[in-house]
């Protein structure tokens, strides 16, 4: 009789344990990708020196003196490149102006990047929206960017200063200049350098943020520009050969911090 209840408890054991596996097995996996945060830490830069005064003037690298009051442009479709050959694209739009340096780019799948590639400006269907039009999308609302019409759409990039063009940099003679530049032909892709050796690649892990500090040198942008005889484009009116020449030095105006 003890024999026959020790066999039953037995099977008993037996078959709880069977289900309990069955029920393991039955659950769903959770096949979230663990992921960080990404930012820009984006600094505004005439040659080495960085802009903290919008009323000084600073040396670029050829020489010239040249102050910034208004320094601002839109980043978006940012594409961050895997070591193991993938990407991984992040929609969203940064709207970098002179005052602030920390902007969020969004969430991406942990691992470990080598460089990462982005757009000077809109995508067409995005500029295309009215400024109230931000609201609704998620995107960075801002009517001192809009050229006033959907047609001509935003300005990728807006630059207000005054230059010194006296021969000696004497600082005696300044000429303000404004380049206010947008339109489909001047979105331009930045890809920035692979990082080695001592730029090393950004390892995102779960639940971390990585930042990605790049200086903006308006020096190198701009040294395709003479102050003389270029102070200022709006793309659609006041020259927009000047705004094209701008537009395609864009590349110029990033280098990583570190």
């Amino acid at each position: 009789m003890k024999k026959q209840m020790a066999i039953r408890l037995s099977i008993i054991a037996i078959t709880i344990s069977l289900l309990s596996l069955s029920m393991t097995s039955c659950k769903k996996k959770n096949n979230t990708p663990s992921t960080g945060t990404f930012y820009f830490h984006l600094h505004t830069n005439i040659d080495t020196n960085e802009v903290d005064d919008t009323t000084a003037l600073y040396r670029d690298a050829s020489g010239r003196h040249f102050g910034l009051s208004v320094a601002q442009f839109y980043i978006s479709g940012v594409t961050l490149h895997n070591v193991n050959g993938s990407s991984y694209t992040i929609s969203g739009i940064v709207l970098k102006n002179i005052d602030s340096e920390q902007y969020v780019i969004g969430t991406a799948p942990i691992g470990t990047y080598d460089d990462v590639t982005f757009n000077v400006g809109l995508d067409a269907t995005t500029n295309a929206l009215q400024p109230a039009g931000f609201t609704t999308t998620g995107y960075i609302a801002n009517t001192g960017m809009w050229f006033g019409n959907s047609t001509q759409g935003y300005m990728f990039i807006k630059l207000q200063g005054f230059a010194d063009t006296t021969a000696t940099q004497t600082g005696t003679n300044l000429v303000n200049f404004s380049y206010e530049i947008g339109s489909a032909s001047n979105l331009k892709t930045v890809t920035m350098p692979a990082r080695s050796g001592a730029l090393a690649p950004y390892i995102l892990t779960k639940d971390g943020n990585q930042f990605i500090h790049i200086i903006c040198d308006y020096g190198a942008l701009l040294s395709v520009v003479n102050f003389n005889t270029q102070d200022s484009t709006d793309t659609y009116n006041i020259n927009p050969a000047l705004s094209t020449t701008i537009a395609n030095n864009f590349p110029n105006l990033f280098r990583y911090e570190e």
